[in-house]
Formats: structure tokens, sequence, C-alpha cells
């Protein structure tokens, strides 16, 4: 219990410092998260010990994706999807095939990955949710129309 208490104080302490600094340095908090992550993880550094959570880890999963996706929900703009049904249903149907494929031939080629290996990562590229796109798309200070359409998408 000790390490699992331990573990999750890290981590949320590490995350919280991380999204600090990259809004100081105004650099996507997210990107800092996923080194942070790497660097502090069993992999690298070994500071953060995930297997010590046992199946507390997938509890916090679960908890965490319905945090974002009520905060997806909360945030979703329905007008957007009004205002250009065809671009959002184009995006969602050939352009998640386009991504899914391209994406999986660029892992077999590069990386020489099974072919199913290489679907399975395209079909997370698809998957990365507008947690991730907003906070990329909002530095870019893009139009907000086209903001929106790439919301709708993820």
């Amino acid at each position: 219990m000790h390490d699992a208490i331990l573990t999750l104080s890290v981590a949320v302490a590490a995350g919280a410092g991380l999204v600090i600094l990259g809004s100081r340095l105004r650099i996507p908090y997210i990107v800092l998260l996923l080194f942070g992550g790497v660097l502090s993880g069993p992999e690298v550094l070994g500071i953060v010990q995930p297997v010590s959570l046992h199946q507390g880890l997938e509890v916090l999963v679960a908890l965490a994706v319905a945090v974002i996706l009520f905060e997806g929900g909360l945030t979703l703009d329905l007008g957007g999807y009004r205002r250009s049904p065809i671009v959002i249903r184009r995006l969602l149907t050939v352009g998640a095939l386009i991504t899914w494929l391209g994406t999986g031939a660029s892992a077999h080629l590069l990386f020489g990955l099974s072919a199913g290996m290489s679907l399975m990562v395209g079909s997370l590229v698809i998957v990365t949710g507008p947690t991730v796109i907003s906070p990329l798309l909002r530095r870019l200070n893009i139009d907000q129309r086209l903001l929106c359409l790439a919301q709708l998408d993820h």
C-alpha cells in the first residue's frame, strides 16, 4: 500500500509540475507530460513504478478516461457540426481510413512491424483525442472554424 501511495503521489506531483512548466514556457503540456512519463517510468529512471498500483492502475485509467470524455462533451461545439456536416463526415470516414492505412504502412516500412501491429499503431493514431489536439491547435492560434472541425473530428 505504501508503494502505491508513493507512486501515485510522485506521478501527480511530477505531472502538476510539468503542466505548470509548460504554461510558463508556452509549450503544450501534453508534450512535457509524455516525455516526463517516459523519463520517470520504469524503462528510464525508474522513479515511478506503475506495477506497484496493481489493479488500482486500471481504476485510475478508467476514471481519467471518464473525466476526459465528460470534459470533451462539455466543450463540444455542436453548432460547428451543423455548419459543416459534410466536412466532418468526410474527416470521420475517408480521413480516418487514410490515416489508419497511411500510418500502418509507415510503421510497417519504417520500423518493420508486422501488418497487424502496424494497423494497431494506425488505429491508435486515429483515436488521439481532443485533449491532445485542442491544446496544440490553440497554441497555433488557428481559425476558430478549423479548431471546431478538428475538435469534432476527434
